[in-house]
């Protein structure tokens, strides 16, 4: 093999693809992968099996006995006969302690579909979070790249005016320290974005890979502000956790129907078949508890407390949809004028003075410290318009988070 194969071959060996990942891509892996999100589907199994039991014709199984002996048909036990006994019994519910216990099974199902929803909801929201400060983190490192070259630059030409003698020997110092921040910028600034990419393959359920990274932009354009009022009216029902908790709620009342039911007893009725020294007996038999001491006191209290507790839980989380909502709505209000500001007073202004004041060192009408201010200004103005994005985008999903609205 010639050196030039070998080359080519330890190339492809090492050589690790780069892949990239969009934000509905990023959901959808999550959706699939996210090991807290597949534990939580699993509960929806285990509500199934509790509406098939209850679904179930008649709840316990009929019950057969036997028996067996031997009798002396003498009085001095010369002759003994061999008798037996067989009864099948099966208990029946009198009260439609079975259809109420289907509507408290269904209500658990329902429950756990929407718990599921719920879960995915604000895990959505989650991945959504994370991709945007991940698209923040790579937009970072190149602002500290631009920031980099700038300084480069100014280095260069106070060298230049140095040697001329039109700068001190502390206007160079200050340019290379200036240049060292930012170099030092640059690695703080990958070190941020190794960071956010692996809390974003964390969430999304993936192994931790050096290669991986975001394809996407920030929002540039500021979207219409909604409706508070019509949202928080309209929406606020369709959020799975809400209708988990009415969902719960019809099932706590199901089961305090359940449980006040219960207490009438059931009827258990017996078929048996008797021979006895030669003499043949079938008949039925009736069995019937009286609920003179047990009534399901205990059961009935319970149930009644979880009701009222349902009840509570669903009163308190509605209130507690109205606050996010009205939250999200401010700050997303908050970030829509930040970012008109930044666009429209700040940072044009900022890149213009620059430019400006570039040429006008280069041509010696201004000296160090205002080329020095004018670049700390517009680097620092593009940081706070890129932080403006995120805050931005993060108020987006925190309105779609808090009105249960489209998620993808």
């Amino acid at each position: 093999m010639t050196r030039m194969s070998i080359f080519a071959c330890s190339l492809l060996l090492f050589a690790q693809p780069v892949f990239a990942i969009t934000v509905g891509e990023a959901v959808d892996t999550a959706l699939k992968n996210n090991p807290d999100l597949q534990s939580v589907r699993l509960e929806k199994d285990t509500a199934q099996g509790r509406l098939d039991q209850a679904g179930l014709l008649l709840r316990s199984n009929p019950v057969i006995e036997g028996s067996l002996s031997r009798k002396d048909t003498q009085p001095d036990g010369g002759e003994k006969a061999k008798n037996y006994e067989v009864r099948l019994s099966q208990e029946f519910e009198l009260a439609g302690q079975r259809g109420l216990r289907v509507d408290a099974a269904r209500s658990g199902w329902e429950k756990a579909l929407l718990d599921i929803r719920d879960r995915e909801r604000v895990l959505i929201a989650a991945v959504k979070d994370a991709f945007a400060r991940a698209l923040a983190a790579k937009r970072k490192i190149d602002l500290a790249e631009e920031a980099v070259k700038l300084q480069e630059e100014l280095v260069a030409s106070a060298t230049v005016k140095f040697q001329t003698g039109d700068i001190s020997a502390l206007e160079q110092n200050l340019a290379d320290v200036e240049l060292g921040k930012a170099r030092r910028d640059r690695m703080l600034a990958e070190r941020e974005r190794r960071e956010a990419m692996l809390g974003l393959q964390e969430v999304l359920g993936m192994k931790p890979s050096a290669d991986f990274t975001v394809e996407g932009e920030l929002p540039s354009e500021t979207p219409a502000i909604p409706d508070r009022e019509k949202i928080r009216d309209a929406d606020a029902p369709q959020r799975s956790d809400v209708q988990s908790a009415a969902a719960d709620v019809q099932q706590a009342k199901a089961a305090m129907k359940l449980a006040g039911r219960e207490a009438i007893p059931s009827v258990t009725v017996s078929g048996f078949y008797n021979r006895d020294t030669g003499l043949n007996e079938a008949g039925v038999m009736l069995s019937l508890p009286l609920p003179f001491f047990d009534r399901k006191q205990a059961d009935r209290k319970e149930a009644a407390t979880k009701a009222g507790q349902a009840l509570i839980r669903q009163a308190s989380l509605e209130r507690i949809v109205v606050r996010e909502i009205e939250e999200a709505h401010a700050n997303l209000v908050a970030a829509v004028e930040e970012l008109n500001l930044f666009k429209k007073d700040v940072l044009g202004k900022a890149m213009e003075n620059l430019s400006l004041m570039n040429l006008a060192f280069k041509e010696g009408k201004f000296g160090f410290f205002e080329v020095r201010l004018a670049q700390k200004d517009t680097i620092d103005a593009q940081f706070a318009y890129l932080e403006s994005q995120v805050r931005l985008q993060l108020a987006l999903n925190a309105w779609e988070k808090a009105t249960g609205g489209s998620q993808k």
